[in-house]
């Protein structure tokens, strides 16, 4: 009977997470026989083969399936216990890295969240990528632990990855102030003859169509960046549809101004993701909870902007 240890327990859920030995050997540094040998030592310890090969890569078996949450747990929860035994200049030698994958102006709302709540970056490193609206490929990296966070406003529909509302977004306009038609007080009827701008990255957040396409009039510019429709928002007289949250840093900025529907309309959602096996981990689920009460706070939109 072979034992098993940390290690080995580390590859057996990389490999469920991947269901491949090859993209399991380059994630964790280590070699494909490094990776068949640590199975093979879980294959005795439970006398089950873990995992049939199909053409659509490894299949975890019905035992594999049912050890895995036991497993994750244990593995999180040995790793917490040995980083609060660290002692304080083991701590100031290895920095967390937190690798996230935002859009930009996600990103630096989060800075701002961050700030605002003097948030401790003497041990955390924050790395981000910038998301560029491919889900697919956003679920099997952060399967693959090539990111540790994302945020959307999608729910994902994949087993292994949580979906953490943070906060709620609904529209508000954007246009500069001074603008000569569309101020505090403005009707639908008046929205409605504007020339607008929209945002194509996320294209569900809100349902502009709904909003201010109701002959069917087209934008006159779409850009996956939010931060260049705020500023052509900013220096002409297109209005922009945009999430208050996102709306209100961007007016301590710029001359903008941020008015309110006149009508209620749907909220939006964003949600942070991680890999399940991750909800453990202190500095991940710390960040979430930062991002969720800043959120929380700023909830109000302040009267004449």
């Amino acid at each position: 009977m072979y034992d098993i240890d940390m290690s080995t327990i580390h590859v057996f859920l990389t490999v469920m997470d991947t269901r491949s030995v090859t993209l399991a050997a380059e994630l964790l540094g280590s070699s494909g026989a490094s990776v068949s040998r640590a199975l093979n030592k879980m294959r005795e310890r439970f006398n089950d083969p873990l995992f049939i090969r199909t053409k659509h890569g490894l299949e975890p078996t019905a035992v594999a399936l049912n050890i895995t949450p036991n497993l994750s747990r244990a593995l999180a929860s040995m790793q917490q216990a040995i980083s609060t035994s660290g002692s304080v200049s083991q701590d100031d030698r290895r920095r967390i890295r937190i690798k996230l994958c935002a859009s930009p102006v996600m990103e630096f709302y989060l800075l701002q969240a961050l700030q605002a709540q003097q948030y401790n970056f003497r041990h955390v490193t924050l790395l981000t990528e910038t998301h560029d609206g491919d889900l697919s490929k956003d679920i099997s990296r952060l399967r693959a632990r090539k990111i540790d966070l994302s945020l959307t406003p999608q729910k994902y529909a994949d087993w292994t990855i949580a979906n953490e509302p943070v906060m709620e977004v609904r529209p508000v306009v954007l246009c500069r102030k001074g603008h000569p038609r569309i101020g505090p007080g403005f009707t639908m009827a008046q929205l409605e003859q504007e020339e607008y701008l929209s945002s194509t990255m996320w294209p569900s957040l809100f349902a502009d169509n709904e909003v201010l396409n109701p002959r069917n009039k087209m934008p006159i510019y779409s850009s996956t960046s939010l931060l260049n429709l705020m500023l052509l928002a900013a220096t002409s007289d297109s209005i922009l549809l945009c999430s208050a949250h996102f709306a209100r840093p961007f007016a301590r900025l710029m001359e903008v101004q941020v008015l309110e529907m006149p009508e209620s309309h749907a909220v939006g959602t964003i949600y942070a993701h991680y890999h399940k096996s991750r909800s453990a981990e202190p500095h991940i689920m710390e960040l979430v909870d930062y991002l969720r009460r800043y959120a929380a706070d700023q909830d109000v939109l302040p009267q004449g902007r």
